[in-house]
């Protein structure tokens, strides 16, 4: 019985759950009651109808109508010629509607409109805000922006009330895992498998007028699913449907169903794109019910074979390999439904944070806390956005995506940074504002961003569109398939073979169909020659697999999201082209894109790696993404390629997951690495031991030995880092054998370098003497302003450079500053204090001065000294003197402020341009970049960038809580990499004893906030504006 159905009378809906339709509409029939109501879609609209007012039609008739008078019907599944270059018939539209459309119209669009076209050249509308889209211009209000719905051509179907049919809107995202585990654990029948593809269907259907496009993908892969397991069950997948009577039929049959399933797979893409051309969710709908069309035709037909259904044919894989060729990528409309919601959090917290500023009083931490909030709201939302694959795109296309993202990094860094201002015990005056301010260039760059993530998926998905329509169009035009080739794609290494993909199925089925002769008195020799074919091949190399499991292995490999998922394809760099996807999607190898059987599985299997697949994700250049522990072990002393980037960047940051003891034990029982129980040939074993064996114990001694010499810590009261170096001592001296004999010593040799002192120093070479200090007349009595502003620069570089020396990559983990008691972040939490020092000495030194020419002098003394550490590259000393100025009662001081002279001014304002925190301090880091060592970083971007890191990324993947999160320890690493990157080189300077003292007496003698502020009150109190003008013109004279 056709699934489209033609109306012979007008009908008129009674209530809201039935359809009204015209003479000569088309509708597509969803399902039929006994009682003679249907429930169908016409116009885009569902409902009950009565079927006495319906005829069917036949499908060469609908081919034959006028295109007028098809407007419902997209394309007819069962007719591959409709599929033609260019021109897929579901994008056509009416000549009417596409007359309308002029070739100016992108000028008159209103703003947050944008203009596209279809593969086949149709034009049509999209709203970047709402995410609307329509065909005409005209349907868009001109004034407001606003589509004009009311017109009946809304883009996507209006919802409406839930039909008599008692179903409820999908209210969720179901895992077709679910589903297929409920029919396996049921009474597997004919009635089942149609029901609950009929269900499937339903909600598809639903989903589609609920505009739930996240929802979409997930649907229509449950479907494939469930017609999956009737195939195997049916046993229909292999050669013996050729022992039924009427197996043309059950073959053609076959045919259109996988047919049917390309195309709902191709409007399923269609529909689920960011801004899908209007119809695109009714021609999903169309496709979904065409391939239930399909298969109630294939069921009908097996049942009158009796084919019985077989729970024992069906394909279940163990749930490991399942979990291991589950994706890792999602539809972009999950990524968009997971980035709104992120954005909608950031929003909710941004307004709470700036209600909480207004407010006349609030308290510092609850600041810290909600901007923490936000901090960690931003690092969900980018790492979704860290789940788009995009290194295949055109460069202009991701310029806005990478501006746009950079852009956001640098508005959540000012916003922190603004917010450590205002809980700073000398605050700026306008800290409130600033913080403000932060908190809407965060909103902003949310919103820029998102609307960049938008576009991007968008030319994302036409780009693999455009790929996927010329791919169906070679795979309708060509006679058979040609299984040879896809079953020869799967001769690989098994490492290779589960890629984490499963789009290979319909080709797979279509291919073994095709072999079928059509003959019946051929099947013997066919299946000899299959049979002799899979035993010559599976005999061929170990872990090969025969020709027929390959196709079994393919049916269970299908997933509209088809993109690689398992590192170790990633890792090898294999193509991910969309056009190689869409190849293997529909079954079309060429010959020459084919890799011989000897070259793919060249590496014996002792010889891989222990891991399993679900033990390591690794991203799109190869690089590990997320690992369980061991993997991270073996990855640091794998056998056949060291990467020495991933041994830096895991002994900078091991000690954030694990601790000292554990890394070295698990090299140890590294070391000691045993071959494998089956691994039982002489001449395989010798080679293990040459090709993993020796090369791992290598990797495990030069580990432990930059261990040893670089990252083993020297703080004192570290016993774990003290029980790590003896069970070192005591394994290489006692519990190796002779044949590494050589690896002991040298291992030993490196520990009693290091219990003697006698290991790595940093050695000092200076080319030149250093200059000569520039003492002041009296070292016993000694005055601010009688020491030379470069030596009071000198003398602070030399105390600020000797403790960020000292700082090590463990106080740069987990926020270790923030920590008050035990704390390993001595240095960094001395170079702390000492900054808020220095500020605090820069106020109270000013202030002490009550006559206002001696508080400019000191002002203007430390202007010199702020200068001067800048001419040094102390960046750190010059924030420090720099947020003294912008103190609350210093920067109030207008009438110190004025009796600066102009060289002075400038100076200052110069030091503040290259000191500016906008833009994430680009220009400063821009300078910093561009300095030589030796040289002293503002550490406050450094621990700006810290916090984001582990605010803005979870511990562990998200997917799969048991892998660590290796991304986020890279991006650490990175950073910590750059504070050492000016550690290695001291400054040639020589220390003077006496203004040392003088500077370290001075910032210990600050006067907390609330005094000073007092004291600047006293010194200079407010002023009206008629006040400020009579004392300006009584200084001039003219009073």
């Amino acid at each position: 019985m056709s699934s489209h159905v033609e109306a012979k009378f007008d009908f008129e809906a009674q209530d809201e759950s039935q359809l009204s339709f015209k003479q000569g509409d088309i509708i597509q029939v969803i399902s039929r009651l006994s009682s003679g109501w249907w429930d169908g879609i016409c116009n885009g609209k569902r409902g009950w109808f009565p079927s006495n007012y319906v005829q069917d039609v036949d499908v060469s008739q609908r081919q034959s109508m006028p295109m007028g008078q098809r407007s419902d019907i997209a394309y007819d599944v069962n007719n591959p010629e409709e599929l033609e270059d260019g021109e897929l018939a579901s994008g056509r539209r009416h000549a009417s509607i596409s007359s309308r459309r002029s070739g100016d119209s992108a000028s008159r669009l209103p703003p947050q409109w944008g203009k596209r076209t279809t593969y086949d050249g149709q034009v049509y509308y999209f709203n970047t805000v709402t995410d609307e889209t329509c065909w005409d211009i005209d349907e868009i209000n001109p004034e407001t922006g606003e589509l004009m719905t009311s017109s009946g051509r809304s883009s996507i179907p209006p919802e409406r009330p839930p039909s008599a049919t008692g179903t409820n809107p999908p209210s969720g995202n179901p895992d077709y895992r679910s589903t297929t585990a409920r029919i396996l654990e049921s009474d597997l029948t004919w009635n089942l498998l149609l029901q609950e593809i009929t269900h499937s269907v339903h909600l598809l259907n639903q989903s589609a007028e609920l505009k739930r496009k996240e929802l979409y993908v997930q649907q229509s892969t449950t479907i494939v699913e469930i017609i999956r397991l009737m195939l195997y069950a049916s046993g229909t997948v292999n050669h013996d449907i050729q022992q039924y009577p009427n197996y043309r039929i059950l073959k053609q049959q076959n045919k259109s169903i996988m047919h049917a399933l390309n195309l709902l797979v191709f409007a399923t893409k269609t529909a689920s794109q960011v801004w899908p051309p209007p119809d695109a969710a009714i021609r999903m709908q169309q496709a979904a019910n065409d391939v239930l069309g399909a298969v109630r035709q294939f069921i009908g037909s097996a049942q009158d074979v009796d084919i019985k259904l077989d729970k024992s044919l069906i394909d279940i894989r163990p749930e490991e390999k399942r979990e291991n060729q589950e994706e890792n990528t999602q539809a972009s409309s999950e990524l968009l439904a997971q980035l709104e919601q992120c954005s909608q959090e950031i929003y909710a917290s941004t307004k709470q944070l700036v209600a909480t500023l207004r407010q006349p009083e609030f308290q510092t931490s609850y600041l810290i806390t909600q901007t923490r909030s936000i901090v960690t709201d931003v690092g969900k939302f980018l790492s979704v956005v860290d789940e788009i694959q995009c290194d295949d795109m055109n460069a202009e296309v991701t310029r806005d995506f990478k501006v746009n993202r950079i852009a956001l990094c640098n508005n959540i860094s000012g916003l922190v940074m603004a917010a450590q201002n205002a809980v700073h015990p000398i605050r700026p005056n306008n800290v409130n504002e600033q913080v403000i301010l932060g908190a809407g260039l965060v909103e902003k760059g949310v919103k820029d961003f998102m609307l960049s993530v938008k576009y991007l998926l968008q030319e994302k998905e036409a780009d693999e569109q455009e790929r996927y329509q010329r791919m169906f169009n070679e795979y309708n035009r060509r006679p058979s398939a040609v299984s040879e080739h896809i079953n020869q794609q799967y001769y690989m290494d098994p490492q290779m073979r589960n890629r984490g993909r499963r789009a290979l199925s319909l080709s797979a089925i279509n291919s073994n169909l095709n072999d079928i002769p059509e003959n019946g008195d051929k099947c013997a020799s066919a299946q000899e020659d299959n049979r002799e074919r899979s035993y010559s091949q599976r005999n061929l190399s170990n872990g090969m697999t025969s020709p027929s499991h390959s196709l079994e292995q393919q049916l269970a490999e299908f997933n509209i999201n088809d993109q690689p998922g398992d590192g170790r394809y990633n890792e090898r760099k294999t193509s991910t082209s969309s056009k190689n996807k869409l190849k293997q999607l529909l079954g079309d190898v060429p010959t020459d894109s084919i890799v011989p059987m000897q070259d793919i599985n060249t590496k014996p299997w002792y010889l891989n790696y222990d891991y399993g697949q679900k033990d390591i994700v690794f991203n799109m250049e190869g690089k590990v993404k997320g690992a369980t522990f061991p993997a991270l072990i073996e990855r640091l002393t794998i056998h056949d390629s060291p990467d020495s980037g991933f041994t830096q960047t895991f002994l900078l940051t091991y000690r954030s997951f694990a601790s000292s003891m554990e890394v070295i034990d698990a090299l140890i029982k590294r070391f000691c690495i045993k071959p494998p129980p089956q691994l039982t040939n002489p001449q395989d074993l010798k080679i293990w031991n040459e090709k993993k064996a020796m090369p791992i114990r290598l990797r495990v001694c030069n580990v432990l030995k930059s261990w040893i010499e670089t990252y083993s810590l020297d703080l004192q009261g570290n016993s774990d880092d003290a029980k790590a170096l003896e069970m070192i001592r005591s394994f290489f001296s006692t519990k190796t054998n002779s044949e590494h004999a050589n690896l002991a010593n040298t291992i030993l040799k490196v520990l009693e370098k290091r219990d003697t002192g006698k290991g790595k120093k940093l050695l000092l070479n200076f080319s030149k003497e250093a200059p000569p200090p520039i003492l002041p007349k009296n070292l016993n009595y000694i005055k601010f302003l009688d020491i030379d502003p470069l030596e009071i620069a000198r003398q602070l570089t030399i105390m600020e450079s000797k403790t960020y020396s000292l700082i090590q990559p463990i106080e740069c983990l987990n926020k270790a500053w923030s920590d008050k008691d035990n704390s390993p972040a001595v240095n960094v939490k001395a170079m702390i204090e000492f900054s808020n020092k220095t500020t605090g000495w820069v106020a109270t030194a000013i202030l002490k001065e009550s006559d206002i020419k001696r508080r400019c002098n000191v002002l203007k003394h430390f202007i010199l000294v702020a200068d001067k550490c800048y001419t040094l590259n102390n960046f750190n000393t010059v924030m420090s003197i720099l947020a003294g100025f912008n103190s609350s009662p210093i920067h109030r001081l207008k009438r110190t402020w004025e009796l600066l002279s102009n060289k002075m001014t400038q100076t200052f304002e110069n030091l503040e341009k290259v000191i500016n925190p906008q833009k994430n301090y680009a220009q400063y880091r821009e300078n910093l970049h561009s300095v030589n060592p030796p040289c002293v970083p503002f550490l406050g971007v450094y621990l700006t960038d810290l916090t984001f890191i582990e605010d803005g990324n979870t511990n562990v993947l998200k997917k799969n809580n048991q892998l660590i999160n290796f991304s986020k320890q890279t991006k650490t690493a990175e950073v910590i990499r750059e504070i050492q990157q000016y550690q290695n080189q001291p400054y040639n300077l020589n220390p003077v004893k006496e203004i040392a003292d003088f500077i370290l007496r001075s910032i210990n003698e600050v006067v907390d906030e609330t005094t000073l502020y007092n004291m600047s009150l006293i010194l200079e109190p407010r002023e009206r504006e008629d006040e400020v003008i009579a004392r300006k013109l009584q200084e001039s004279g003219f009073l």
